[in-house]
């Protein structure tokens, strides 16, 4: 069975859907996770972190998401990154899910992973991410988070 399968879109969107937001945790905040989603089993994941850098996995499911959502609730961290593979587009259900891990953190980035070598993004759906991740006013880029998950800066 592969790893995915090009379906196309499933539902036609509405004439009216709230737009998904992005946001920050008010609550106390204290640590750095990185998460990604949606992966597919080519990429090697996750990279070395820096000890006190918590790795959430790959969201792959439903069930993987509420728990993420449930646990980062109750205990979120300062830091959040996420990465993405901008190879994939970015549908109504990953930017909602985006808006609602960056609503659990004090402050979060975006990270659109490289192609893997041999391969290319394509420039039209990279600008499809930019400008989703631009109307959630997510912090994006296509440089390792890492140092930032590890000390606070770049």
């Amino acid at each position: 069975m592969p790893a995915s399968e090009r379906l196309g879109v499933s539902d036609a969107a509405p004439d009216w859907l709230p737009e998904p937001q992005g946001g920050q945790s008010s609550q106390e905040a204290a640590g750095a996770v990185l998460v990604a989603v949606e992966l597919d089993d080519r990429r090697p994941w996750p990279p070395k972190l820096a000890e006190g850098v918590a790795d959430a996995g790959i969201l792959d499911d439903g069930q993987q998401r509420r728990r993420l959502l449930e646990q980062l609730t109750c205990y979120p961290p300062a830091r959040l990154a996420i990465a993405c593979d901008p190879r994939r587009s970015p549908d109504r259900g990953t930017l909602a899910l985006l808006g609602e891990l960056a609503r659990c953190a004090a402050s979060t980035r975006i990270w659109l992973l490289q192609a893997p070598p041999g391969e290319a993004l394509d420039s039209d759906r990279l600008g499809d991410w930019h400008a989703a991740l631009e109307r959630l006013q997510l912090p994006h880029g296509e440089t390792s988070p890492l140092a930032w998950l590890e000390t606070g800066h770049d």
